[in-house]
């Protein structure tokens, strides 16, 4: 199946896809993503994608590690010269 783009029509002239069928496509699409990718995937693409964000960058007091085979993050914060360590 190809791309099922929504028709918006002009503003304010009701000519575009009603909301039931509009809905239709989005579903549609979503649904080949899906049984594309498998929602393994795409959980392990968005824990991925997370990951990168918390882990690059300069974080003031803490660190940032991502053990992508246990799909964990480790957040290390220093409190007043001290340190303490979580994993999630």
């Amino acid at each position: 199946m190809s791309k099922q783009l929504i028709n918006l029509g002009n503003e304010n002239a009701g000519n575009g896809d009603p909301l039931r069928i509009a809905f239709g496509k989005i579903n549609s699409n979503f649904d080949e993503l899906y049984a594309t990718l498998s929602v393994s995937s795409l959980t392990e693409l968005a824990q991925d994608y997370a990951a990168t964000m918390l882990t690059t960058g300069t974080h003031s007091g803490i660190t940032v590690s991502y053990n992508d085979s246990t799909n964990k993050l480790n957040l290390t914060v220093v409190i007043d010269g001290g340190t303490a360590s979580t994993v999630f």
